[in-house]
């Protein structure tokens, strides 16, 4: 669309500012300084960025990134912009304290990034795909070599410190970005460590400092050759491998092959909820597993070649369910999709689980775009940290993406998660932005939305996401769709949709003619991740081992033995009537009701694990207490029918319903603890702080006579209950509890 004069005059001001600060000449450079081949030859450039940070903080070493191959400082003035390109992030310097064993895993961790193929005078270097450049980290002040003949994990050799060998038990200082100081990238061996230096100076500034105090740059100030690749016919490969490749670099990536795609594969995950190692599926095997899914991940680019392009989405839901992910509030999901190379994301409704603002360190450690295009402040306003669109390349294609929250968020999270926002239809959204991407110069437009739908043969698929596509105005190419937790691989009004089930079991891929009048060759598929047939990716098995082990012993804490599965099945089941029991019993209550949505996995027969528990109810939700009168109670039971078969479980009670009688005289009879509810008494009613606040509709506060929080969280009122058990044995009871008339 057309610029609107009077935004442009407001922003005027602030955009010559930012130009005139860009353009700002700081120092000059007699030499040309070339970032090109920073990541198979040591060079100055990079020991210009790295021996400013040694020297600003005083550490023996300084370990930097090349964020990009293309810097480029020509002979002449050095301007802001110049070193903007070099460093283009916002991070602050840290130092810590790291062992010589730590340090050598660090460099291990580096030196994944080059994998070879082949051997002899077929051999090939190329940089891993699982590995993005800017987590190729560059250590000066000591000298190693990475040895490419060698296995992963035994590369780093050579490694010395002023001419001595460097122990396990050294000491070392080490100058590092607030950003890899947290482990990020599968760095976990820095995570943790004693932080020696921290006085939040922005690193890109200390550069500019840098060139402004010396007024001329030379090499001769910072460079010291000090690292190399080995042995010399591989150094050699892999100079020219690597450059070979530059040229075809894309943000999290895309390829180029010199010619302009023609077709364009759109690979995707959701609702991955934490789910780092694999896990049983019924009677199909072990499915997922991060490195699983990023082998298929690998799998699926590595087959589109020629003139096809590929790009990564995430329709949402990345962080909740486990305890290696909840633990460390989601960091290692967002290391793990940085490392695959994940080009954005939609926002969902659990991804704001721990508040506004841990999501929004998530997204400021994300290397990938997490967007929700409908998400406003109350009164309308956008939200500044939430993006809605995005536009990416693509080999010259110009890829638009706009991201959905579903508008069930504020049921579906605890009301204070996202209090001051509002979430807005998705179909006006969505066309507005459609719209907007091709006035920017999108050539595609692919919508990445956390809402759903249930497909099958009889019916076809039904659901939120397939009412979007059919609602439509605007040219939408694809969507990718989560929340549902389902398999959908289906094409509506021209448009190929994808959902593949959750938790990393499988990945969707769309192959999308970019030509319109080709689509009849378009297809959506789902790709199961079998885990005993897929070679895992030995990276991402190292990167997330830390945050796995780290949790293990927990995990495998012994809590109890089930008799037999209790599959979550119907509306009704045993492990809904388990958990309520739990809550009722364990909070001394009359009754207590659990949420269907809040039961997140399946038992299996046999010992039940800390574990198995946790990503049965990972939420840490507080179990609250509220006293109602009987005629309250019998209100609130006649909503978990006012819409069709319940969606509840309860212990405590028993109540029988008619669905053939109109909404509010559904309930036939009901009894509390085996006597008919008396609408005079007062009973007491357990259920979790996510109900009480209006969770899924079933908030009783405007009824209740009092109302505690009882301090107790969820998982612990189970954990408790089945180790109540006699001999620690739980038998199922499926008894149902709210039970239909039979006509």
């Amino acid at each position: 669309h057309a610029e609107e004069p009077p935004v442009v005059a407001a922003s005027e001001r602030g955009f010559a500012s930012a130009r005139k600060f860009a353009g700002t000449v700081i120092g000059n450079t007699t030499v040309a300084w070339s970032s090109d081949s920073a990541r198979v030859a040591d060079t100055p450039i990079m020991d210009f960025v790295a021996e400013t940070m040694r020297r600003a903080s005083g550490a023996d070493l300084a370990s930097v990134s090349t964020f990009s191959t293309d810097v480029k400082i020509p002979t002449g003035p050095i301007t802001v912009a110049k070193i903007a390109q070099l460093y283009p992030y916002e991070n602050t310097l840290r130092a810590v304290r790291l062992s010589g064993e730590s340090l050598r895993a660090f460099l291990e961790r580096s030196a994944m990034y080059f994998r070879v193929t082949g051997g002899g005078a077929a051999a090939r270097v190329a940089p891993d795909p699982s590995i993005p450049g800017y987590n190729y980290e560059i250590v000066t002040g000591v000298d190693y070599q990475i040895d490419l003949s060698k296995p992963l994990g035994t590369r780093i050799t050579g490694l010395t410190y002023k001419g001595k060998p460097v122990r396990d038990n050294d000491s070392f200082t080490i100058a590092l970005s607030n950003y890899r100081a947290e482990g990020s990238g599968g760095y976990a061996m820095v995570r943790g460590a004693t932080v020696v230096y921290d006085r939040q100076e922005d690193i890109r500034q200390l550069l500019i400092d840098e060139v402004t105090r010396r007024g001329t740059l030379k090499p001769s100030d910072y460079f010291t050759r000090n690292w190399s690749l080995a042995p010399p016919a591989l150094a050699t490969v892999a100079a020219s491998g690597i450059r070979a490749e530059r040229p075809a670099e894309r943000v999290n990536g895309g390829e180029a092959t010199g010619a302009r795609p023609t077709t364009l594969r759109i690979i995707s995950t959701n609702d991955f909820h934490g789910a780092l190692e694999a896990r049983p599926d019924g009677n199909s095997g072990m499915r997922g597993g991060a490195a699983q899914v990023a082998a298929m991940v690998r799998r699926a680019q590595a087959e589109c070649t020629g003139t096809c392009a590929s790009i990564f989405l995430d329709a949402g839901d990345e962080f909740q369910g486990t305890p290696a992910s909840n633990l460390a509030f989601g960091r290692p999901v967002t290391e793990l999709f940085n490392a695959i190379g994940l080009t954005a994301s939609a926002i969902g409704n659990h991804d704001f689980d721990w508040g506004q603002d841990t999501l929004r360190a998530r997204m400021k450690q994300a290397r990938y775009a997490m967007l929700a295009a409908n998400v406003h402040y109350a009164d309308g306003r956008d939200v500044p940290w939430i993006r809605a669109d995005t536009i990416v390349d693509r080999g010259g294609l110009k890829v638009g993406i706009v991201g959905i929250a579903t508008t069930l968020t504020p049921s579906t999270t605890k009301a204070s998660n996202v209090a001051g926002l509002r979430f807005d239809d998705p179909v006006a959204t969505v066309n507005a932005h459609a719209k907007s991407l091709r006035a920017r110069g999108a050539d595609l437009v692919i919508v990445v939305e956390h809402d759903g739908a249930f497909c099958n043969r009889d019916t076809g698929c039904r659901g939120e996401i397939i009412d979007l596509a059919q609602r439509l105005t605007e040219p939408v190419d694809a969507i990718v769709s989560g929340h549902t937790h389902s398999l959908v691989n289906t094409t509506v009004k021209g448009i190929p949709i994808v959902q593949a089930m959750s938790s990393g079991r499988a990945i969707g891929v769309i192959d999308l003619p970019v030509d319109r009048a080709a689509r009849a060759g378009a297809r959506e598929d789902v790709w199961m991740v079998k885990t005993d047939s897929i070679t895992a990716d030995p990276a991402i098995e190292t990167m997330l081992r830390g945050a796995t082990q780290s949790v293990a012993g927990l995990v495998a804490r012994s809590i109890a033995t089930l008799t037999e599965d209790m599959p979550r099945r119907g509306d009704q089941y045993a492990l809904g009537n388990l958990i309520a029991d739990a809550q009722r019993v364990e909070t001394r209550s009359d009754v207590a009701v659990m949420n269907n949505g809040g039961i997140r996995s399946d038992l299996r027969a046999g010992p039940l694990s800390y574990g198995t528990l946790f990503e049965l109810q990972p939420f840490g939700n507080l179990l609250v207490q509220v006293t109602v009168r009987g005629k309250d109670l019998r209100a609130y039971i006649e909503s978990f029918v006012a819409r069709g078969a319940p969606r509840v479980h309860v212990s405590g009670i028993v109540a029988h319903y008619d669905l053939s009688r109109p909404a509010g005289a559904r309930i036939v009879s009901v009894t509390v603890g085996g006597a008919p509810l008396d609408d005079g008494r007062e009973y007491t009613v357990a259920y979790t702080d996510f109900m009480a606040t209006g969770g899924d509709g079933l908030g009783l506060a405007s009824a209740a006579i009092k109302q505690v929080t009882t301090g107790i969280v969820d998982l612990d009122a189970l954990i408790a209950f089945a180790r109540a058990q006699p001999g620690g044995v739980i038998k199922p009871d499926a008894a149902p509890r709210l039970i239909p008339e039979s006509r």
